[in-house]
């Protein structure tokens, strides 16, 4: 499958991201395996359009004084992986291959 990492660390380009934080590498690989399905439209209940606003529902709360988001108490528990899944979806177009530990 394309969006499976074969090492925790990925080369985009000339960059060389390594994956040291276990819940992010986790978050990432999922996040890719998201952006996929999407694409593919296997699961065509998913949202295809979202506004900035809706997206943030899904991972922050907003503050009713002041409208700004922040993370509720399981966003901090899960911080590392929610930032993955995002990263991880947010590069699905772009070509990830996975490099040998050095």
């Amino acid at each position: 499958m394309a969006t499976e990492l074969q090492a925790n660390i990925v080369q985009w380009g000339n960059i060389v991201f390594s994956l040291d934080n276990e819940g992010f590498r986790k978050g990432f690989e999922s996040g890719r395996k998201y952006y996929f399905v999407d694409v593919s439209g296997e699961e065509l209940q998913r949202a295809a359009r979202l506004t900035v606003g809706e997206l943030l529902q899904q991972i922050a709360v907003a503050d009713a004084k002041t409208g700004h988001y922040r993370f509720d108490a399981g966003g901090i528990e899960y911080l590392e992986e929610y930032l993955g899944v995002f990263l991880g979806y947010m590069s699905g177009p772009l070509p990830v291959s996975g490099i040998t530990k050095e």
